[in-house]
């Protein structure tokens, strides 16, 4: 803990003087706190009297509910709403239906971005290609025919310029080309 400068114990005992000062002065004189003002002036009704009286008298008749919010047009005046017929629809002009194509085929839905590079491949004396893949987050995959890479892709074949990547999960067949760095 440091110690205090003599100029900050100065303001620390300024303040506690103050402090001191108020306190006295609200203890001479009390009905000038806010607690004692608050006491002497009458506060507003915040709630109206509840008269219990109004309880036992009967309640007038009301119209709320009765209306039917689906039928069109103004409200009626009169107090008699079980009398009103319904409200005819009709259109001037019959609206057209729409035609219904049978030999609608939706389209094959579009593979998602493909995040790796083709690098290139590499070969073993026993004739065994290894292709060498690149992904987004510059991570090198290496895989034969038949395995899988990315936990999502199986290699179908590795060629010169271009491998041939199985999408696992719907099938479909994607070329990646050989780039240059």
């Amino acid at each position: 803990m440091r110690t205090l400068r003599r100029r900050e114990r100065i303001l620390l005992a300024l303040v506690a003087l103050a402090a001191v000062l108020l306190a006295v002065q609200r203890l001479r004189n009390p009905a000038e706190t806010p607690a004692a003002r608050a006491r002497a002036e009458p506060l507003p009704p915040l709630v109206p009297r509840i008269d219990l009286a109004r309880l036992t008298t009967e309640r007038p008749e009301t119209a709320a509910g009765k209306r039917d919010l689906f039928r069109f047009g103004a409200a009626p005046a009169g107090d008699d709403l079980a009398e009103l017929a319904p409200v005819e629809a009709h259109h001037p002009v019959p609206l057209p239906t729409p035609a219904i194509d049978t030999a609608y085929v939706p389209p094959a839905p579009s593979l998602p971005p493909l995040n790796l590079k083709y690098l290139g491949s590499v070969e073993n004396r026993a004739g065994v290609k290894v292709a060498v893949l690149m992904t987004d987050r510059r991570e090198v995959l290496t895989g034969q025919t038949g395995e899988m890479v990315a936990n999502r892709y199986r290699i179908a074949r590795i060629g010169l310029e271009s491998v041939d990547l199985e999408d696992v999960g719907s099938g479909q067949s994607r070329r990646i080309p050989l780039r240059g760095n």
